[in-house]
């Protein structure tokens, strides 16, 4: 009786635990799809985000939408089935938004006008607003000194000329012109008459009068405007249009309509149409967009060309400069300093000072006036050797930006600050001369996540703890994966460079939504990048260069990082669409261990996929533990040469079939990341004993009566194993660790994370030892987060072979790290333990507590 009771009870109780396997694989292959499901919506917001910012019609978004929402929701429902705990709220959150979504498509038209006037800080294109407005744009959000402005769009323009009856009597008058340049002339001024007489649409006066209220600062007068042209034909290499359009000076708030209807009216003056004709161009094409400006009260200006386009073998720049505006230095009406300036060495100048006879500067009831030089300054200078080498370094780092040689217009105002007012491509006469050889590049390769060119000092960032702090003048970040926690930093940055990620990853939606460059998948960056070197990120172009070194230090020279709020950083939308992209894809949840990272803090649908992802990993610990409170029946126990055992359950695919028995050796393993781990635990030297001279006082006795994490010593360390998975659940020594790695073929999707916490030593050695972990991990490509003796690390999207070395490595670091909490005895010790690592020496045999090694 009591044999068959008990052979009843065993019976039963493998019944239960093939049941709990059962449901923990059911459990696994849910979270399985969910990893792919989270892809999926990656790559399907990165759609839609391209979809908006081309203009898709209603239909098309709306469809993106609910596609999008279905996906999200099997991501939720996933999570639900894996009993995260905050089921109930996610669901209730991802509905809410979903309302949201619906309602705001609800709104979508495919007519309704977008903003009409868009602000230089915003990533302005030119097929928007014209050439002069784009280059102006790209300085501003790169730090350099441009006056605050707007720019009216070419589409705007158009809508202008459109609904006033213009554009009809534009094409009427100038295509029926006949041959000949009087009759152009004739009907070039009564176009121009026309536009001057006519009344600006209700909504473009509100928005011209906006824009220019938002450029007055708080408490201070309404400052003066300079309207100028930026047609989409214009500062362009086959074409300048130099001098051929109208500027309006000096207006004010009130004359600012009029002024817009002068440029307007200056793209049709008769030199203009011979322009057009010459170059064969349409006479009365319809690419005029408006720049606005705040007026710079210039004690003088002038142009500067980045190399002597006439004799650019001599490697020297050009200047020209006048007192007063800018106005007779670029028409020739004046007399004007010249210098040039070695490029390599801008404190070397040759100078050619003239006789100064006239400047412009503001009349106080608006417009210019000419006026005489005073006589003691008709023959000073008008720039110092100070000024001078400040402003050739200034325009050496636009035309490093640029990417070609450049024609820029620049004034000086009564204070010594310099502003660029123009940067355009530089006609050179080169006449058989061999020109420079091009810049060094440091990097070519990767994908561009967000399109554009930024330059800034290169800082290697691989710690959450650099990322809320603003770097020092401006930086291209270089990371080693795509770490979702640096989406806090893209704001500081100018661009970023990534060695891992992909297009559509968390950090490279958020890119595009602050309008950063940004270079994902590009591997061995971090490498071939110098810390430190002055670069140029071109993303369109995956090319790392380096900048001039007669630029200097560029803190001194620009502006901290634009921060865009999202109307800048999608400029171009309407309302509608632009609450589309609010609830869509901004991503306020960085940081995935912090006190904020919560469903309650799920504003976007962006932050419910990423909220769900990480609950997800997190939830098959929990499952894991489950398991093995009921029974280890279904488990194999791994031993080898490593300090440990490990229970191994297999989720399918993680061992091999003819490895029937309870205990199996290394060859047994299947599951690719964890022979990987199984290799780095089995390593030859890992320690196992105390180092002589070390402190271990203590770290037993505390070790054993810890009882702050969640699972108490002495409990098994396990694995959930799969062909390319596995989860491990450590208890190595006193320390608690969790490892989460996909590694297959395909680099995207391969991630590794590494939690790492406790220990029996004091809390100061702890934090010790979490340093030493941190230098290591780095060291390795690890993007890490540290707070108090926590340690997490992580690692996205790398190949196969670069992920399964991070996972040799982890397990490496948990044989190393058993006893290393006593051996931090003083401040040194956790850089002499990483080095001792790094070097090889994993049992740190030549490691003595407190002394140096050799």
């Amino acid at each position: 009786m009591i044999g068959r009771l008990w052979r009843a009870f065993t019976a039963r109780r493998a019944t239960r635990a093939k049941a709990s396997l059962d449901a923990l694989k059911v459990r696994y292959h849910t979270f399985r799809v969910l990893l792919a499901n989270n892809e999926r919506a990656l790559d399907r917001l990165a759609a839609f985000e391209t979809a908006l910012a081309a203009g898709a019609p209603a239909e098309a978004l709306a469809a993106d939408v609910e596609d999008l929402l279905a996906v999200a929701f099997e991501m939720v429902d996933g999570a639900v089935r894996l009993d995260v705990p905050e089921g109930g709220a996610l669901y209730d959150r991802q509905l809410r938004l979903e309302e949201a979504l619906r309602a705001a498509v609800e709104t979508l038209d495919d007519v309704g006008r977008g903003p009409s006037c868009l602000p230089l800080a915003a990533p302005l294109a030119a097929a928007d607003v014209g050439g002069k407005a784009a280059g102006l744009s790209q300085l501003t959000r790169n730090g350099f000194p441009v006056p605050d402005g707007f720019a009216v769009t070419v589409r705007a323009c158009r809508d202008f000329l459109r609904e006033t009856g213009l554009e009809d009597a534009i094409r009427r008058r100038l295509g029926q012109a006949p041959a000949g340049e009087a009759p152009l002339a004739e009907a070039c001024a009564a176009v121009r008459r026309d536009i001057l007489a006519s009344e600006l649409p209700d909504w473009l006066r509100a928005d011209l009068r906006e824009a220019a209220r938002n450029l007055a600062r708080d408490g201070q007068p309404a400052p003066a405007f300079a309207a100028r042209s930026s047609a989409l034909t214009e500062d362009r290499p086959e074409h300048s249009f130099a001098g051929q359009f109208v500027s309006e000076l000096n207006l004010s708030a009130d004359t600012l309509e009029q002024g817009f209807l002068a440029v307007m009216a200056g793209a049709f003056t008769e030199q203009a149409a011979v322009y057009r004709r010459e170059a064969g161009l349409p006479p009365a094409a319809l690419d005029m967009a408006v720049l606005v400006q705040v007026m710079v009260p210039a004690v003088a200006a002038g142009v500067v060309f980045t190399i002597d386009p006439v004799h650019p073998e001599a490697e020297r720049m050009l200047v020209s400069a006048v007192p007063g505006l800018g106005v007779l230095a670029v028409s020739g009406a004046a007399p004007v300093d010249v210098y040039r300036i070695d490029r390599a060495d801008p404190g070397d100048v040759i100078a050619h000072v003239a006789r100064k006879t006239r400047r412009a500067v503001a009349a106080p009831g608006g417009g210019l006036r000419r006026e005489p030089v005073p006589r003691d300054q008709k023959h000073v200078p008008v720039l110092d050797d100070a000024v001078l080498s400040r402003l050739a370094r200034l325009c050496l780092a636009a035309e490093a930006l640029a990417g070609t040689w450049s024609d820029l217009e620049f004034a000086l105002d009564g204070d010594g600050a310099l502003w660029l007012l123009q940067c355009r491509p530089a006609r050179i006469m080169w006449g058989g001369k061999r020109p420079p050889a091009p810049p060094k590049e440091f990097y070519r390769g990767g994908m561009a996540a967000t399109p554009g060119r930024c330059l800034g000092r290169a800082l290697h960032v691989d710690d959450a703890a650099d990322l809320g702090q603003a770097p020092d003048g401006p930086v291209v970040a270089v990371l080693p994966t795509a770490a979702p926690e640096a989406a806090r930093g893209l704001p500081l940055w100018q661009g970023a460079v990534v060695a891992g990620g992909n297009p559509a990853d968390h950090l490279s939606t958020v890119a595009r939504e602050t309008g950063r460059p940004m270079l994902t998948r590009a591997a061995g960056a971090v490498e071939a990048i110098p810390a430190g070197a002055l670069v140029v990120l071109d993303a369109d172009a995956g090319r790392v260069t380096a900048a001039p070194a007669a630029i200097g230090d560029v803190a001194e020279l620009l502006r901290p990082p634009v921060r865009l709020a999202p109307a800048c950083a999608a400029p171009c939308l309407s309302p509608a669409r632009l609450r589309l992209h609010e609830l869509l894809a901004p991503l306020t949840l960085t940081g995935a261990y912090g006190p904020t990272f919560s469903v309650l803090e799920c504003r976007t649908l962006h932050d419910i996929i990423r909220f769900t992802h990480e609950v997800a990993v997190m939830a098959l610990f929990s499952a894991g533990d489950a398991l093995l409170s009921q029974s280890l029946d279904q488990v194999r126990i791994l031993r080898g040469d490593g300090p440990f055992e490990v229970m191994v359950i297999d989720l399918g695919g993680g061992l091999r079939d003819d490895a029937p028995e309870r205990h199996i050796k290394p060859e047994s393993v299947a599951s690719i990341p964890l022979a990987a781990l199984w290799r780095g635990l089995s390593a030859p030297g890992q320690r196992a004993a105390p180092l002589p001279g070390s402190d271990a006082s203590g770290v037993f006795g505390r070790g054993l009566a810890d009882a702050r994490n969640k699972r108490p010593v002495g409990e098994p360390n396990y694995a959930l194993a799969a062909r390319d998975y596995v989860n491990v659940n450590a208890r190595v020594e006193f320390h608690f660790a969790m490892i989460d790695a996909v590694c297959g073929p395909r680099a995207r999707g391969n991630h590794v994370r590494l939690r790492f916490k406790g220990g029996g030593a004091s809390p100061e050695k702890r934090r010790r030892r979490a340093r030493c972990l941190e230098r290591i991990l780095k060291s390795a490509g690890f993007f890490v987060s540290r707070g108090d003796d926590l340690l997490s690390a992580s690692l996205a999207d790398a190949p196969e072979a670069t992920t399964a070395e991070s996972l040799v490595l982890l397990g490496r670091l948990l044989g190393f790290a058993r006893l290393l909490d006593a051996a931090m005895t003083d401040d040194d010790a956790p850089d002499r333990a990483a080095d001792a690592f790094l070097a090889g020496d994993a049992a740190l045999a030549a490691f003595t507590a407190g002394v140096p090694t050799a």
